[in-house]
């Protein structure tokens, strides 16, 4: 009985919560309508744009989980690719300097660069390429790959036991720890909006210094250990690529 009682409390509560939910939705579906009607001849760069972005709205207003699966569906399928360009390599050292600086100081050796890219063709559903801007006025170092690719450099550092993984971005640094069992550990130096984590994902993220940040991910290493959990210390790129996928796979 209890445990019925329970399910249905959870249940209003959840029902409860989604209501709250329709009045902004209806509100921005019927602006989004309207925008595109009273545009459809002109068909302006900024109305397109702003409906764009009220989509997005409505998405993660219903669930973060959905925000997630529409950012995947708009920039597609992320591929990582292993640096051996001496010039680019040299670019992403230079961009991240600070970062592989701090890194270096806590223990870390330069492990190889990660190239991540997406389909040129994505470029056309506006966000992307917005993003694309954005990311090139922080002067992330970009090149094209494969003829019909763009591909976005980043350096990858380990740490001294290989107990952890540290990846720096134009968002900041993160660490990875996988562990046998396939528990994959997270810890990132920033906020994140509280995207949702997958299964087997442990995962922190709040703005902080590196030096803290990876302080408390040692914590967190020796916490699961303590249940038991052994750490992978693989440290192949095939490795790293399948961690990093695991982590911002849409689930």
């Amino acid at each position: 009985m209890d445990c019925d009682r329970k399910a249905n409390e959870v249940r209003t509560q959840r029902g409860s919560q989604n209501s709250r939910k329709i009045g902004p939705i209806l509100i921005f579906s019927v602006v989004l309508v309207y925008l595109l009607l009273s545009e459809r001849h002109r068909h302006s760069s900024w109305t397109i744009a702003l409906a764009i972005l009220i989509f997005i709205f409505l998405i993660s207003a219903i669930s973060p989980r959905s925000f997630v699966r529409f950012i995947h569906w708009i920039f597609g399928t992320v591929q990582h690719i292993q640096i051996y360009s001496p010039e680019i390599e040299q670019r992403i050292r230079t961009r991240y300097q600070s970062e592989i600086g701090q890194l270096t100081n806590l223990g870390f050796d330069y492990l190889f660069s990660d190239g991540e890219t997406i389909s040129l063709f994505r470029l056309v559903l506006i966000l992307p390429a917005i993003t694309v801007i954005h990311m090139r006025s922080k002067g992330e170092v970009m090149t094209l790959y494969d003829g019909a690719k763009l591909l976005v450099g980043y350096p990858v550092l380990i740490s001294k036991n290989k107990s952890a993984i540290g990846y720096a971005s134009g968002l900041g640094v993160k660490f990875y720890s996988a562990f046998q069992d396939g528990t994959l550990l997270v810890s990132k130096a920033y906020a994140d909006g509280d995207i949702p984590a997958g299964p087997m994902i442990v995962k922190y993220a709040r703005k902080a210094s590196l030096s803290d940040t990876w302080a408390e991910h040692q914590k967190r290493i020796a916490a699961l250990e303590s249940e038991g959990k052994r750490v992978d210390c693989q440290t192949s790129f095939q490795f790293y690529a399948e961690i990093s996928e695991k982590e911002t796979a849409a689930w």
